[in-house]
């Protein structure tokens, strides 16, 4: 199809799967496409003082998901996502076009790009929308463009103006995220009836990223261990069950998130580890995992994960720690203070 059919200025995609299928389809000049690498629903989005800074939170997160250790400093980090790179093209493009699932990381993803291109300054009719809704063949839902083949991809929708309101929720959301105050993540909804509805499922399906006050665990670290087994089965398994029966709920998140998650269930230092790691643990293909007595116990419901087990995660902006005495919980789609 010839690139004369889309709009003019730059467009802007998830993840390089969606680009490479993006790419066959339109064959844009690649000065003219912006592939967003970073999958802002895993890991810390709180507000930093520069791109600089927000670009070496965000690589210290991905550059070390195995060991779930920072490097010792910036100095050993490498430019992953290109974050000025990407800001300088986003403020110079007259237009840019967004193409959007329904899904958490889609929505975030636009949700950056705006603010990131933005700069604060409104910038009237320069945000366009391709937002795909419309069930893809066999009644899934579009969550992720990644999913698409060709034929769906260039059946798009209309691409249009993102309009003020619109541009307001976005950027009522990206406050929420990167914000310390887990409250604005936890009301978002509520106090945007207006927003889409798939930005307000977005801000609900962040809740998860915070442990259950019931079993101490957050959402994906529970799915991966109810897919470990007493018996030893290899990690690569554990994780691909857990990513085919949860996909769909439109919080699709990585392999390689999902392993850091499945190792730090059984690490060490752990007072008392959920499973035991068999093999060295630096590809899930040869390692294997199975259920301690304790991560048996959480998982039918006698024992929590805390307060035997500490927890040190990021919930978007919110820095959860039990040292700290920084704890909240979910419990029915609501935040409690631990």
């Amino acid at each position: 199809m010839p690139e004369t059919t889309l709009p003019p200025g730059l467009h802007v995609i998830l993840g390089d799967s969606a680009a490479g299928t993006f790419q066959r389809v339109f064959q844009l000049p690649r000065a003219r496409l912006d592939i967003d690498r970073d999958v802002l629903s895993c890991g810390p989005t709180r507000a930093c003082e520069s791109l600089e800074a927000w670009e070496a939170m965000r690589s210290r997160f991905w550059m070390a998901p195995v060991s779930c250790e920072p490097p010792e400093s910036v100095e050993e980090l490498h430019p992953a996502f290109d974050i000025p790179g990407r800001a300088r093209a986003l403020r110079q493009a007259q237009r840019v076009t967004l193409w959007v699932g329904t899904g958490l990381s889609e929505q975030l993803s636009a949700m950056f790009t705006i603010q990131l291109g933005a700069a604060g300054i409104a910038t009237p009719g320069k945000f366009w929308i391709v937002q795909f809704e419309k069930p893809l063949a066999g009644g899934h839902e579009p969550f992720g463009l990644g999913i698409l083949n060709e034929q769906a991809m260039a059946e798009h929708p209309a691409p249009r103006p993102l309009s003020d309101p619109e541009l307001h929720h976005y950027g009522e959301l990206w406050k929420a995220v990167s914000s310390s105050d887990p409250g604005l993540i936890e009301n978002f909804a509520d106090a945007h009836p207006d927003a889409s509805p798939w930005l307000r499922r977005a801000s609900k399906l962040l809740l998860r990223r915070f442990p259950d006050k019931s079993s101490g665990l957050n959402y994906w670290d529970r799915a991966l261990l109810a897919a470990v087994a007493a018996d030893r089965r290899k990690a690569a398994r554990v994780i691909g069950e857990t990513m085919d029966k949860h996909w769909d709920q439109c919080d699709p998140v990585g392999d390689l998130f999902l392993f850091a998650r499945l190792l730090g269930l059984g690490r060490p230092a752990r007072p008392k580890p959920l499973i035991e790691i068999f093999g060295s643990g630096a590809q899930m293909r040869h390692t294997e995992v199975q259920l301690t007595p304790f991560g048996r116990d959480v998982l039918e419901g006698r024992a929590s994960n805390y307060p035997a087990n500490p927890v040190e995660d990021w919930a978007a902006g919110v820095k959860i720690s039990s040292r700290d005495g920084a704890l909240w919980f979910e419990d029915g789609g609501r935040l409690v203070r631990g």
